[in-house]
C-alpha cells in the first residue's frame, strides 16, 4: 500500500518504518525531504521523502503526525490532493506548544476530532496512533502475548477497517471504539491515553467486548 505520511518526527517517523519494515510503500512528506536522507538510507531504500502535497498524492492513505497547531495551514496545503482518501489523525493538542487552536480543541465537548474534521470535510478521518508515546510503538511493536492497543474511532468503516490492518501490520492490536465521536473516550486526559495498555487492557477500559 502506499502511504503518505505528514511529519518524519517522533510519532511519524516511527510508525513510518515499522510500515516500511512491513513491505508498504511509505512516503514522508516533509518541508526539507533532504533532511530525511540518513534515516531513508537506513531503511535500505524501502521509503521515500517529499514535499506534503506530493506525499499525499501520491498516497492512498495518509498519517497525519504533525504538530497540532500546524493543522490550519496544512489542511489548506493538502486538502485538494488529498480529497476523500483515508486520513489517519495521530495529532495531539497541547496547549503550551499549541496555543489557542490546542487549547479549542481540547476544550471541545465532541472530542479532539472535531476540531479537525471540519478543516478536511471530505476526508475519511480516523482517530490512530493518538494515544501511545512513540518510545512505546518503537520498543514494543510486535512483542510477544498481548500487543500494545491501539484505539481507532471514525465513520466511515471501510477506512476504520484499512486503519486496523495498518495498526496490525505495524506490529500493534486495533482497538475500534466506533463512531468519530467515541474518539473522545481516548483522547488526552482520559484513562487509555499515554497508559500503555494492551489491547485487551483497553478493550476493557473502554467497555469493549
Amino acid at each position: 500500500m502506499k502511504i503518505g505520511i505528514l511529519g518524519a518526527g517522533m510519532i511519524g517517523g516511527t510508525v513510518g518504518r515499522l510500515w516500511a519494515q512491513a513491505g508498504h510503500d511509505v512516503t514522508f512528506g516533509v518541508r526539507h525531504p533532504e533532511r530525511l536522507r540518513p534515516m531513508l538510507a537506513e531503511l535500505g531504500g524501502k521509503a521515500g521523502a517529499s514535499p506534503a502535497v506530493d506525499a499525499v498524492a501520491g498516497a492512498d492513505v495518509v498519517l497525519a503526525a504533525i504538530p497540532f497547531r500546524a493543522w490550519p495551514d496544512v489542511a489548506a496545503e493538502i486538502e485538494a490532493a488529498l480529497g476523500d482518501k483515508v486520513l489517519l489523525d495521530a495529532t495531539v493538542p497541547d496547549p503550551p506548544r499549541d496555543g489557542a487552536f490546542g487549547d479549542a480543541a481540547l476544550a471541545r465537548k465532541d472530542g479532539v476530532a472535531f476540531a479537525v474534521a471540519p478543516l478536511l470535510p471530505r476526508a475519511k478521518l480516523v482517530r490512530a496512533f493518538s494515544t501511545v508515546m512513540w518510545t512505546t510503538l518503537r520498543s514494543q511493536a510486535h512483542r510477544a502475548g498481548d500487543r500494545i492497543g491501539i484505539p481507532l474511532a471514525g465513520d466511515d468503516e471501510e477506512a476504520v477497517a484499512l486503519a486496523a490492518r495498518l495498526v496490525v501490520d505495524a506490529g500493534f492490536d486495533p482497538v475500534v471504539a466506533g463512531r468519530l465521536a467515541l474518539a473522545r473516550r481516548f483522547d488526552p486526559g482520559t484513562a487509555v491515553f499515554d497508559s500503555g495498555m494492551s489491547g485487551p487492557e483497553v478493550r476493557g477500559a473502554l467497555g469493549i467486548a
